[in-house]
């Protein structure tokens, strides 16, 4: 009743201002009502300069914030890999920074650049590098020489290329871990040939071979002041920093440079059906052809944009996005690419989808179905105008800083395009018509040559294969995969000290006769996690049956999902319907029941599973003892307890599941009483090093009633 009376009151005070004012009330008109004035785009300009030595500067001050920003271009890229040497260009990218310089140490360049809250960067791409420095505006000129020194006088040193290699093969040996990388990999050694640059990729033999010399010599070869563009923002004054960039770059000579030819190949494309076997319970599938090779005078390039953000690449409000998954429920994943940034040579275009299994050649004629609707039939005009609005209003809100501008007005140059394009970007989209969209989809979308590449399990299709062509089974070589990390050897003393941890740790968290009457854990938590679309909410529940049933459900944005196993084999609910897990999933699913908590306490301490004392390591500024044991999996498994309270803080290990195998680390804090058992509240975990979910537990449930039926599949 209070908040109605005062909602009450609110109301008529609003009444009696507008009969004291003599003012009628006005109500909102409906949105399709309303009227906007168009969307203009008017970039500030970049100033640009040329230094002595021929290096391009494009200036852009801005004296809002005290930072300063330069974004490089340097003509070079991995096309110009040698053909036994497929990743030279990147590595010697990434040892320039990580490397040093011959003055500064690695730990001495970075402790500078910490100190300074700056960053200096290196990266490379397929037609380009680039190089970065971002600093205060106050360490402009410390900026600038530790950016000349890093492009000028990078040392590679030895132990660094090695770590560097030793990253690049290991990531060979997972590349095939995720579907959509693999598929994608096929896809375009199929259109190119592994013989090109845009087609090949890289052997743990060509890795191995790189040498410091190589190195060094592709960087004598393009790093050079006539081939780079800079463009430069933040708060400077331009007649003050001309000087300073002279004084940092004196004495590095321009010279001409001989660049290896690019091959170019023919965009002609011939159907093919393609299959990668892969035990999954999603199948995943690219199907396109050739694309273009952009020009900066172009004359479709809009019409394109505006065509393949209708067909896949706007998200949900495509047409792709609209059939295959919301109408017809067959895929999680839909959408398609349209590659528009390369100058050497064609790009691909392709429709991707990951579909559940049993619907593999369903979702293949259906997103065929769709390609060919584009071409035969004109896009509706709201379709056509909501969609040139979203790329109006996310190219114009896309540009959110100077440093943005001043580098796409560097890369237009870089690449040839008239001044004036950013300014009628927008104009050109507004003028689409459809038209223009169907004349594009009929010369550029080619249905009947359609490369497809399908990676999943054929005996779990609805279909074969062969209904869309004949079909070549690719064959993959899977690298060797890293050994599993050795168990520590361990001395009779060591083994000793581990059952005292353990024991230590048994009864920090309960004691021993505590932790062996639960039977089952519940756990509800809430989450959120990073993804590749962007951080994401999810609520969870956890059911663990010791010694070896697992459920999870969760819910997320896009709907809700669960994952059972039996204690033998397991099935996911998705909302593309019930599937069965691959045996390698469930293996994980086998390992993550062995290392909760509670079952791995009461489970080391009464089965006489051999553990071993590992030594200490810090986890988050305090020491832990490390005991080591091996996982159902063969795996080993690191238990990190704390020396102070000898609560389980940490715990790693190597885990292969849905494709893919990463390094996983799991901490967990914020311990608390559950009938006499602690347990931990807040759980953090990191995969391959990099932040992955962060969860606060709301619900803690020993001993729960729970039906047999959630460990049965559905009907």
């Amino acid at each position: 009743m209070k908040g109605r009376t005062s909602t009450g009151l609110v109301i008529a005070v609003l009444i009696t201002c507008f009969i004291v004012c003599g003012v009628q009330p006005t109500f909102a008109k409906p949105h399709e009502e309303l009227t906007f004035e168009p969307i203009t785009f008017k970039p500030p300009v970049p100033d640009k300069r040329v230094l002595s030595n021929g290096m391009t500067l494009y200036l852009l001050e801005d004296h809002e914030l005290p930072l300063f920003n330069i974004n490089g271009l340097i003509k070079t890229g991995n096309i110009y890999d040698p053909a036994d040497k497929v990743g030279l260009a990147s590595i010697c990218a990434g040892v320039m920074r990580t490397g040093g310089t011959v003055a500064r140490e690695p730990d001495m360049l970075n402790e500078e650049l910490e100190f300074m809250a700056a960053s200096v960067e290196v990266g490379m791409s397929r037609e380009y590098s680039t190089v970065n420095l971002s600093t205060l505006a106050e360490d402009i000129e410390k900026g600038l020489e530790i950016f000349a020194d890093v492009l000028r006088n990078p040392a590679f040193r030895e132990e660094k290329l090695e770590l560097r290699k030793q990253q690049a093969v290991e990531g060979i040996r997972r590349r095939n871990d995720n579907p959509i990388q693999l598929a994608w990999r096929n896809f375009s050694a199929l259109l190119y040939g592994t013989d090109h640059p845009f087609g090949w990729y890289s052997e743990i033999e060509g890795i191995e071979s790189i040498t410091v010399d190589d190195l060094k010599a592709f960087h004598a070869k393009y790093y050079h002041p006539d081939n780079m563009m800079l463009a430069i923002t933040g708060d400077f004054d331009t007649e003050t920093l001309i000087p300073q960039l002279e004084e940092v770059f004196e004495g590095w000579e321009s010279t001409e440079i001989a660049f290896p030819d690019v091959p170019i190949v023919e965009a002609t494309s011939e159907p093919s059906v393609n299959y990668i076997f892969k035990d999954l319970p999603q199948s995943v599938m690219l199907i396109g052809h050739f694309g273009i090779k952009r020009t900066p005078d172009f004359p479709d390039y809009f019409a394109l944009r505006v065509m393949n953000d209708i067909l896949g690449e706007g998200g949900f409000t495509s047409r792709l996005m609209r059939e295959v998954r919301e109408k017809h429920g067959l895929a999680y994943m839909v959408g398609s690419i349209m590659q528009t940034s390369y100058y050497t040579n064609p790009g691909e275009w392709f429709a991707y989808s990951q579909t559940r299994t049993d619907k593999t050649a369903e979702a293949i004629s259906l997103i065929i179905d769709v390609v060919k609707g584009l071409r035969d039939t004109p896009v509706p005009q709201a379709e056509l105008q909501r969609t040139k609005d979203s790329l109006i209003n996310s190219f114009v809100f896309g540009f959110e800083s100077s440093s943005q501008i001043a580098f796409q007005q560097m890369m237009l140059a870089y690449r040839g395009f008239a001044p004036d394009f950013l300014e009628t970007f927008t104009d050109n989209i507004a003028k689409v018509t459809a038209e223009d969209v169907q004349a594009v989809a009929q010369k550029y979308l080619h249905p009947d040559a359609l490369t497809i590449v399908t990676v999943g399990n054929k005996e779990s299709f609805d279909r074969p294969l062969d209904e869309f062509g004949e079909v070549n089974e690719i064959e993959i070589e899977q690298p060797a995969p890293p050994p599993a990390e050795p168990m520590p050897e361990a001395s009779e003393a060591d083994m000793a000290k581990a059952k005292e941890i353990l024991a230590a740790a048994v009864e920090a968290h309960g004691g021993l006769e505590k932790l062996k009457s639960v039977k089952n854990i519940v756990m509800e938590a809430r989450a959120s996690a990073n993804t590749p679309a962007g951080p994401m909410q999810v609520e969870g529940k956890s059911y663990y049956v010791y010694p070896d049933k697992f459920r999870q459900d969760m819910k997320m944005p896009q709907g809700e999902m669960a994952y059972v196993f039996d204690g033998t084999a397991g099935f996911a609910m998705t909302p593309m319907g019930v599937q069965p897990i691959p045996p390698q999933m469930a293996n994980s699913f086998k390992d993550a029941v062995f290392r909760e908590n509670v079952w791995l306490l009461a489970n080391l301490s009464q089965n006489n599973i051999p553990i071993q004392y590992a030594g200490t390591e810090e986890v988050q500024g305090k020491q832990a003892h490390v005991l080591a044991v091996q996982q159902p999996s063969g795996e080993m498994l690191k238990v990190f307890i704390s020396d102070e309270t000898y609560y389980i803080v940490k715990i790693s290990y190597r885990e292969a599941a849905q494709g893919t195998t990463v390094d996983r680390e799991t901490l967990m804090s914020d311990y608390r009483d559950v009938e006499g058992i602690k347990v931990p509240y807040h759980i953090v975990q990191n995969v391959d090093g990099q932040p992955f979910s962060e969860s606060s537990v709301t619900g803690i449930t020993l001993n729960a009633e729970i039906d047999a039926s959630l460990f049965q599949e559905p009907e």
